[in-house]
């Protein structure tokens, strides 16, 4: 599992997809088994700060790096 931390304002968002040349199958089991958790670790104004603990055969992704794609 992999853990990353982000901040997101009002309007932003999380992508969350399969990473490149991992294993669905692979993946699917680790989610049956350990899930995702998204923990709120602060609220500052009008931004959220998200923990993401995911497989790591997940790739997640601010929004706006897939624009243009």
């Amino acid at each position: 599992m992999g853990y990353l931390v982000l901040t997101r304002k009002i309007g932003e968002s999380l992508n969350l997809s399969l990473r490149p040349g991992a294993d669905s199958a692979e993946l699917l089991d680790q989610l049956r088994t350990d899930g995702i958790n998204i923990d709120v670790l602060e609220l500052r104004g009008r931004q959220v700060q998200l923990a993401v603990d995911a497989p790591d055969a997940l790739l997640v992704l601010r929004d706006e790096l897939l624009d243009g794609t």
